[in-house]
């Protein structure tokens, strides 16, 4: 009897919509996640390339801090903290190209906390680095205050131990570096005696308070705004009221463990509710104070868990972490400082909870201001997500989706063809190869063919094969592959600097040989 003929079957996979997936084990992983997932950002129907930055205003340094000021009128100036190696001085920002001469000099930190209060009096802004004077600007002119500045001063502490800076019920607290104590001004007052309130006695873990904050949980202010206090040891302390010095009007709620916090800059603002980055990932206010700290399902970052988890203990040390919402975009944004030179950031799509990790951008600090995404680096403050580049370079992705054994575990299959279903708008190269049983550290992907579009006009152009007006257009591309193993995983990378490039769906080609 003669051997069964062998028959190709076509296999179509989704794009990874889930996201980046580290969690679970590679072979339960659903088909629409991926195991790396690099220079994306996953939408609910497609994963598109992500966008790139070009430098938006130039200087000599590194920005460590990216901050504005509101004025009454609606104008929002931009400042960037600048560490020239022989000062640090704070910059105008607000124009595009280099910088002019700095608005501040002669200070000993560029690591910024900054916070907006308006009075009857106008509209100010403090700034504060735990190291030099407490900075105030009202929209026209600096003022270092001290306990004996004019026409603004606090007495009571040293402004220089101010390491942090938030307005609640109407009144500025300031956090005093490397205490237990944070100190609070009258009501609606820019200045004046401040008063101390000691929270040692209610933390019995040690350490110091890293963060204030203000939590709501009606997305506004109101009488249920929380006062939550974090320390370095991972406790955190609920209170409500408005007068700190009266115990009719101000309690505490409670003192909770919630895990390590990764530094100063561990907490976004999300709706109503208030996130916490730490090294149990992204934690929900609202969601950690009901579960047990070990419950990390709860955590935003349930997906990338393991690899965050190694990363606020590899690099906990560094400084550049920060956590921002950018919503344009329904995108929120985990600066990782992986060294001096190097960053990554993981993204996640607020909608659908994808996550992707971007590589490439040298970003110290993140900052969302005038509707843009801003970011801190060496030797200028970039814009980032506005062009299809990096500066002028290549954006290169990697995708590696879940691998799969396309029906059969126990039958051995050889792959021969793998298609790419995609939208691009101009120019991008594009390889692919088939990886086999795992490999999880694959070398780069060689890129040799490209994928070009071209102009199209009304009664002339072909129909699926020219863009109209610059859109996108949808293209298939076939290619060898080889290979041979239970499980495979269609390993594509791209790069460009010019298209807007959508991945929808990817087809592989193969045989099942017989049960092993």
């Amino acid at each position: 009897m003669p051997a069964k003929q062998k028959v190709a079957n076509i296999i179509s996979i989704p794009a990874p919509i889930g996201g980046w997936n580290v969690r679970d084990p590679l072979p339960a992983m659903e088909p629409f996640f991926a195991p790396v997932l690099d220079n994306v950002f996953c939408l609910p129907s497609e994963v598109m390339i992500r966008k790139g930055y070009t430098p938006h205003a130039t200087f000599t340094g590194t920005c460590r801090t990216v901050m504005d000021y509101d004025a009454a009128d609606g104008t929002e100036y931009l400042w960037a903290a600048v560490d020239t190696g022989s000062d640090v001085v704070i910059y105008d920002i607000a124009s595009a190209g280099p910088v002019g001469a700095p608005v501040v000099t002669g200070l000993s930190s560029a690591v910024f906390k900054h916070c907006h209060y308006a009075t009857t009096g106008g509209s100010f802004s403090y700034y504060v680095n735990g190291a030099d004077d407490a900075l105030l600007y009202d929209g026209t002119t600096w003022y270092s205050v001290d306990s004996t500045s004019t026409p603004y001063a606090i007495t009571g502490p040293s402004t220089t131990a101010f390491q942090d800076v938030i307005a609640h019920k109407r009144r500025l607290w300031f956090v005093e570096d490397n205490s237990m104590s944070a100190w609070y001004l009258p009501t609606d007052q820019i200045a004046g005696a401040a008063k101390e309130f000691d929270f040692a006695p209610i933390f019995g873990k040690g350490g110091h308070i890293v963060k204030i904050d203000t939590w709501s949980l009606d997305a506004g202010q109101g009488l249920d705004d929380y006062f939550v206090v974090f320390t370095t040891e991972g406790e955190v302390a609920v209170y409500t009221g408005t007068d700190p010095a009266s115990a009719s009007t101000w309690s505490l709620q409670g003192v909770f463990y919630i895990g390590t916090p990764t530094g100063p800059g561990m907490t976004c603002k999300y709706g109503g509710d208030l996130l916490i980055i730490n090294k149990d990932g992204i934690a929900q206010m609202s969601k950690s104070l009901m579960s047990s700290r070990v419950n990390t399902q709860l955590q935003l970052t349930d997906k990338i868990q393991p690899q965050l988890a190694q990363d606020t203990t590899t690099y906990q040390s560094n400084q550049g972490w920060d956590i921002l919402l950018f919503p344009p975009q329904n995108m929120l944004l985990i600066n990782i400082p992986v060294s001096e030179t190097e960053s990554f950031q993981y993204v996640m799509n607020t909608i659908s909870g994808a996550w992707a990790r971007w590589t490439g951008i040298p970003a110290k600090t993140w900052y969302y201001a005038n509707e843009q995404l801003y970011f801190g680096a060496n030797g200028y403050v970039g814009r980032a997500w506005t062009t299809q580049a990096d500066n002028g370079n290549d954006i290169t992705t990697d995708f590696l989706p879940a691998y799969q054994n396309f029906g059969s575990v126990s039958q051995l299959k050889r792959w021969t063809m793998g298609r790419i279903i995609i939208g691009a708008s101009g120019s991008v190269s594009y390889g692919g190869r088939m990886e086999i049983d795992f490999n999880l550290n694959p070398t780069a992907v060689s890129l040799p063919f490209t994928i070009g579009t071209t102009a199209g006009f009304y009664g002339t152009a072909i129909y699926g094969t020219s863009t109209y007006g610059g859109d996108i257009t949808i293209k298939r591309q076939w290619k060898n592959v080889t290979g041979m193993g239970y499980w495979g995983s269609f390993h594509i990378q791209f790069k460009t600097k010019e298209a807007d490039v959508r991945l929808y769906a990817m087809d592989v080609m193969g045989e099942s040989g017989g049960n092993i």
